[in-house]
């Protein structure tokens, strides 16, 4: 077969667009296999891997839009690049099928829609600022999708709508749900009276998801952005979100979702919540020990899922009962099922190996195995001790974050596009140390259309090779891949699921911790799982 690329100079598109542009290519007749990327390091790195890198792509710059093509024996080469070319250059279509409007400029834009409030900003991270703050002074709240936009560029824009009453969800805000609208990437999750403001993305789907399984709602959910609670920005956002379900009448219940920020930071927004709020809040530090201080109105959580068990018991009506039954495990339960897997595994393999696409579930796993077999290697360690030389090369126990900017500058997101995470699989299972491999599935609005069946082929061929592989399904059965469909279908591949990613990080730990986990998942349960 033929392989043709072709590049496209200074043309830039997002992640969503490579996606649906990869997905189209692929249906062309003629064509075997596609990849359309930005023409980073890492994605010709990739094309050289997939067999699809030819003479054109290997001189492709940053800026260049890459389409590569392996083109089917009996097929002209030339007359498929034409068609594809053709499609690749066509307007963008609409999520309804017709050809969307394209637009030159925001002043047109706000023109044509006339009203509009609110804007998704997802270009370069270094151009982000200028169409931000335009927006801003037309009195338009931003969802800035972009990452990589200078958090100093970030605080002033902060500060800007902030004095004029606006929001700037972002930079990096992969998720919101905004009047029952998912934004970036969502599930579809029922309506409620619970109000999240998080800085991270998956924590909020993983959270929402859950919630959604026990019967409870979600009036809103704002993304703020990875570094809105760094000490540079100081949860500036966070506090003008939390004001802003406050004064929501559908809004009962307030959640907190972050990784773990620095002190003062923790002080900085839990001092305006209690300054500034009335209503019930469970406030989850990813990691962090609650304090010995107990607050009537206030819960805090180390893990997400200990996070949605305090907001059933909250919530009352039932909640707390449907959450041990449809999510919660017992002590005993999940150690049995660990010697069970373990049993099953041959004497040499001894490590763990995550492969993530959602990087807030990379970091709440991360931290669980910190607890109880001790720090593991990755791309966004804990501790810089733990930092992967090659992120594309794992060591001892391991969690990568496929997600990170290190796997997506330029191409699309592993949540949209399966073929890293493939690569990654059959990489690690052909390690005879490797006992179990995690993955997150994300399911929702924007994630692949068989997040689960998409893997299955590597899934089947790794556990064919004697280790387990073990995940977590962040779905409901409202998404439009369908929770159970993909559960079926993973389960069918030989994947063994835990219903949160923290029973699946504990469960993952106990396999090769054995005793000395088992008694440390003991002694923390409460804060981990409780």
């Amino acid at each position: 077969m033929q392989v043709v690329n072709l590049v496209q100079r200074n043309l830039f598109r997002d992640s969503i667009q490579l996606m649906r542009l990869t997905e189209d290519v692929k249906k062309l007749e003629g064509v075997d296999d596609a990849v359309v990327s930005m023409g980073t390091d890492t994605n010709r790195r990739l094309l050289q891997d997939l067999g699809l890198l030819g003479g054109e792509g290997r001189a492709a710059a940053d800026t260049d839009l890459m389409i590569a093509v392996r083109v089917r024996d009996g097929f002209d080469g030339a007359v498929v690049m034409k068609n594809v070319e053709k499609l690749v250059m066509a307007p963008p279509v609409s999520s309804g099928g017709r050809r969307a409007v394209v637009l030159h400029s925001i002043g047109s834009a706000l023109d044509r829609l006339h009203g509009a409030n609110l804007a998704i900003v997802s270009v370069p991270g270094r151009q982000a600022f200028d169409p931000s703050m335009e927006l801003l002074r037309n009195g338009v709240n931003v969802h800035l999708f972009s990452d990589h936009v200078p958090v100093e560029q970030e605080l002033k824009l902060k500060r800007y709508a902030s004095s004029k009453g606006l929001l700037v969800m972002g930079p990096g805000a992969g998720t919101s749900i905004i009047n029952g609208v998912g934004l970036g990437f969502a599930n579809s999750v029922r309506k409620g009276d619970v109000g999240i403001v998080a800085s991270a993305g998956t924590g909020i789907q993983e959270v929402s998801t859950m919630l959604d399984r026990i019967g409870l709602g979600v009036s809103a959910a704002l993304g703020v952005g990875g570094t809105d609670v760094s000490e540079q920005v100081g949860g500036l956002m966070m506090k003008d979100c939390l004001d802003l379900l406050e004064r929501d009448e559908r809004t009962r219940m307030l959640m907190i979702i972050a990784k773990t920020p620095k002190e003062k930071v923790i002080r900085n927004v839990m001092d305006h919540v209690r300054s500034h709020t009335s209503k019930p809040i469970v406030a989850c530090f990813l990691g962090l020990d609650p304090p010995s201080t107990k607050e009537d109105r206030v819960a805090y959580a180390m893990t997400l899922h200990s996070a949605v068990r305090k907001a059933a018991i909250f919530s009352g009506g039932g909640a707390e009962p449907r959450f041990e039954k449809n999510i919660s495990t017992s002590f005993e339960e999940l150690v049995a099922r660990s010697k069970e897997i373990a049993s099953k595994l041959g004497p040499s393999r001894k490590y763990l190996r995550g492969l993530y696409s959602g990087g807030t579930l990379a970091h709440e796993t991360l931290l669980i195995f910190r607890e109880l077999i001790g720090e593991a290697y990755s791309n966004t360690p804990l501790s810089g001790a733990y930092a992967l030389a090659d992120p594309n090369t794992s060591k001892e126990n391991c969690v990568v974050d496929l997600g990170d900017e290190s796997f997506t500058s330029g191409r699309a997101h592993p949540m949209i596009d399966p073929t890293l995470r493939k690569l990654r699989i059959s990489q690690e299972s052909r390690d005879p140390d490797v006992a179990a491999i995690l993955l997150d599935v994300v399911l929702g609005y924007g994630s692949s259309p068989e997040p689960g069946g998409s893997l299955g082929g590597a899934i089947a061929d790794s556990t064919h090779k004697g280790l387990a592989v073990l995940a977590h399904v962040c779905g409901t059965e409202t998404d439009p891949q369908s929770f159970r469909e993909q559960s079926r279908e993973l389960t069918e591949s030989g994947t063994l699921l835990y219903s949160s990613n923290a029973l699946l990080s504990a469960g993952a730990a106990l396999v090769v911790g054995g005793e000395e986990a088992s008694e440390r998942l003991k002694n923390r349960w409460e804060y981990l799982l409780g």
